[in-house]
C-alpha cells in the first residue's frame, strides 16, 4: 500500500513538474524578448549617439545586458575583436544561433535578429536609426504574440501536467 502511495505521489509530482517546465518556457520567451529589446536600445544609444565602434559598443552593451541575452553582444564583440576575418553579419548570426540553443526564443525571433545583423553597420546613421526602429517594431510584435501565447497556454500546461498525473495514478490504481 505504501509503495502505491509513494509511486502515485512520484508520478503526480513528475507530471506536474513537466507541466510547469512547459509553462515556464512561455514566460521565459516573453522575458527574453524584453531583455533583447532593452539590449538593442542600449546598442542604438552606443552606436548612434555615443559614436562608439561596433565591437566596443557590442562589448559595452553585453556587459550591461541581462545575463540571459548578454552573450549575443559579447560573442559578437569577441569575434570582431579577434580580427579573424569574420564579418559583422556572420559574427552576429553565430551569436544569435548560439543563443537559440539554450533559450526559449522561437525560430521567427532568431530570424528577425539575424536579418537585423545583415543591415547593422552597413549604412549611415540615419538608415541605422531606421533599422533599429524596424527591428524594435518587429520584436515588439513578437513580444505581444508571445505574451498572448503565454496567457493562453501557461495555465493550460500547468493544469494539464497535474491532470495527466492524476489520470495515470487513477489508471494504475
Amino acid at each position: 500500500m505504501l509503495v502505491k502511495v509513494l509511486f502515485s505521489l512520484f508520478i503526480l509530482f513528475s507530471t506536474s513538474l513537466i507541466g510547469y517546465i512547459y509553462a515556464f518556457r512561455y514566460n521565459h520567451r516573453v522575458q527574453q524578448l524584453r531583455h533583447i529589446l532593452h539590449g538593442l536600445q542600449l546598442l542604438e544609444t552606443e552606436v548612434l549617439y555615443s559614436s562608439n565602434s561596433l565591437p566596443e559598443a557590442m562589448k559595452r552593451v553585453g556587459e550591461r545586458s541581462h545575463s540571459s541575452i548578454a552573450n549575443i553582444f559579447l560573442d559578437t564583440a569577441e569575434c570582431l575583436f579577434s580580427r579573424k576575418g569574420i564579418s559583422l553579419e556572420d559574427a552576429w548570426g553565430r551569436a544569435v544561433e548560439g543563443l537559440g540553443a539554450y533559450s526559449s526564443l522561437q525560430k521567427i525571433d532568431q530570424e528577425v535578429l539575424i536579418d537585423f545583423g545583415k543591415l547593422l553597420g552597413t549604412s549611415d546613421k540615419e538608415n541605422q536609426k531606421k533599422n533599429f526602429h524596424i527591428v524594435t517594431l518587429e520584436l515588439q510584435k513578437q513580444q505581444k504574440i508571445a505574451e498572448e501565447e503565454r496567457i493562453k497556454n501557461e495555465k493550460m500546461c500547468k493544469s494539464l501536467g497535474i491532470l495527466a498525473g492524476l489520470a495515470i495514478v487513477i489508471v494504475f490504481i
